[in-house]
Parts: structure tokens; sequence; C-alpha cells
């Protein structure tokens, strides 16, 4: 492990001033769960690591008028354990549940969950030097791929790794990021980037930026709401689809529905597409099973992973009769 200097901030502008304006040379620290494995296999080497542990209310959960405010370093384990949360948006606690093992909740945070680096194993592995880390070759098209991407697939097939994205994305959430010309918002779901908009990052902050906080809105808090996802095995590990589901229901006929697919693609995906043939209808299985088939239309599986269209179809329609009990 290559040596560091360690910084430790007060405030989020002064946490901003000492990242400057190199990605590599000086990075950040939240929990420190997915920083400490890139330096120890040597995919990260900076110069300086910014610890923003000592900046004040970046722990906090607030209750506001308009929704709630949850900062960078709230810890997993707390925000699953939120009675606001659990009430109010039962999905982000269903996939925080289902997220790593009870030690690493207890550590990792909300900032770090959604910006942790792509967990493919030519990324993490310092023998290779893919088209993420500046090559010219993503290695996963004609090796081992059976647990990347079978959509967007083309410059990488990584598969974004944070499963509470997802229904975060579902409930409308903001990011919240502080840059040295202030704080901006924005949506979630504009958070996230594909590799065609810059291959070597999964999301729009810049070096000298910072994930703050996330802001849910209470127009959003929905009990018909959830979060499916299946996975290799029950303990540690990483979703091979995930899906969540806010729908808004007025008996049994679906007045407005948001659908977020994970762990198939480089980013969290919207679908409009879905959303748009689920609104208006009555709940049923036939409805949930045609949706379903609509979702992989368009797929393109690597030699290794065409078992991801199936299984994306079963989550689906598990999320929706689960979100509405059907």
């Amino acid at each position: 492990m290559k040596s560091f200097k360690m910084a430790m901030p007060k405030t989020l502008e002064g946490a901003v001033k000492v990242l400057g304006f190199d990605f590599e040379k000086r990075q950040l620290m939240a929990g420190g769960t997915d920083l400490l494995g890139c330096v120890k296999e040597h995919i990260a080497e900076p110069e300086v690591v910014v610890n923003l542990k000592g900046i004040p209310h970046l722990t906090d959960v607030v209750k506001t008028e308009t929704g709630v405010e949850i900062g960078a370093l709230v810890k997993l384990d707390d925000l699953a354990n939120n009675k606001e949360i659990q009430q109010r948006w039962p999905a982000l606690a269903q996939a925080i549940a289902q997220t790593a093992t009870p030690q690493i909740r207890n550590v990792g945070t909300v900032g770090g969950n959604l910006c942790q680096r792509p967990r493919c194993w030519y990324y993490r592995d310092e023998n290779y030097h893919c088209s993420k880390k500046g090559g010219s070759t993503c290695y996963a098209l004609e090796g081992e791929n059976e647990y990347h991407a079978i959509f967007e697939t083309g410059l990488c097939q990584i598969v974004h790794p944070s499963n509470m994205a997802g229904p975060l994305i579902a409930y409308d959430a903001l990011a919240e990021i502080q840059s040295p010309q202030g704080t901006r918002q924005v949506r979630l779901e504009k958070f996230f980037i594909s590799p065609d908009m810059n291959i070597e990052r999964e999301n729009i902050l810049k070096p000298n930026e910072i994930l703050s906080k996330i802001l849910i809105p209470n127009s959003s808090a929905n009990k018909n709401s959830c979060y499916y996802e299946t996975r290799e095995k029950q303990s540690f590990d990483w979703a091979l689809c995930g899906t969540s589901v806010s729908l808004k229901l007025n008996g049994k006929m679906i007045q407005e529905a948001r659908v977020v697919l994970n762990a198939i693609a480089p980013r969290p995906i919207r679908r409009l597409d879905l959303e748009a043939a689920l609104t208006g209808k009555k709940v049923s299985k036939r409805l949930f099973k045609k949706v379903a088939d609509m979702a992989v239309q368009g797929a393109t599986p690597l030699s290794k992973n065409s078992y991801k269209i199936e299984l994306l179809k079963v989550v689906i329609e598990r999320c929706l009769s689960e979100a509405t009990e059907a």
C-alpha cells in the first residue's frame, strides 16, 4: 500500500479546497470501506485522503417541512432502522437491509454507498489496465462476464453496485453537491452517468466536489413501494438483478408509477416506458407479466449472462406484486 497524508477538514468548504482538481492524487473518505479496498488493490493510490468525519451534521437525518434530509455520512444501519424511513419510504429500508453485512452497514455510509467504485473483477485487478482505468480494452466483453451488464453494453460492461440508488430514484430524491461555487441540487437519476459520457467515472461529481446530502420529498412517501433483488447467495453479495417501484394507487387502479432497475447496466435506469404501461391500469398479475416482458426488450446480454433476462422478468413481477400485495 502506498503511503498517503490524511487531511481532516472541519467544514465542507474546507474539504473542497483540499480536494483540488485531481481525482487520482486526492480522494475522499467517508466510511472508508470502499476506499480501503481500492487502496489495498492499488486501484487508488492517493497522495492525500480527505477524511470527512470531522465535518458536523453530515451524520444527521433531519425531518423538514418538505421531506427528509440525509447526510452523506449517515451510516447505512442507522438509516435502515430509522422509523420515519421504514414507515414512509419502505423500499429504501428494504434495499439497505440487503446491503453487505451487519458489520459493513455499521461502518458504511450513504454517500459512500452511492459513490462506490465498480465491482468488476477486471477493474479491481491491478494487472488489467481496462478501459475504465484509461486503457483501450474492456476485458469483460470476451472474458468472464456472468455478472456484468445486459443494457447499455458497449464501452464498459460494469453494473452499478449501489442497490439503494434505485429506491432513492424511485422516490424522486435529490443529491446536494458542495462545490467551490457553493451548493447545488440535482435529481439523483441525473447524478449517475453512463460510460459514453465519461468512461472513467460513474457520476457527475468533479474532482473538487462532494456529495453532501440526499433529500427525499414528502410527496414521494409511499407505502405501495418496494425494492426486490436476487443474488447468488444470501450472505454478503451484490445483486444480480434489482427493481425498485413506487406506485400511487386508487383502489386497484395505478394512478402513477415509477420503476427503476439496477445491477443490469452501468447506472441505475429509470424506465419511463414501464411506468407508462402501468399508469391507468388495474393491478393484475397479467399486467405485471406484460410489463416484465417489456422490460427486457432491447437487452444485449454478453456471452455468459443471458440468464439475467429471465431473472429480471421474475424480479420485476415479484417487486410489483409485493408493492401492491397482488
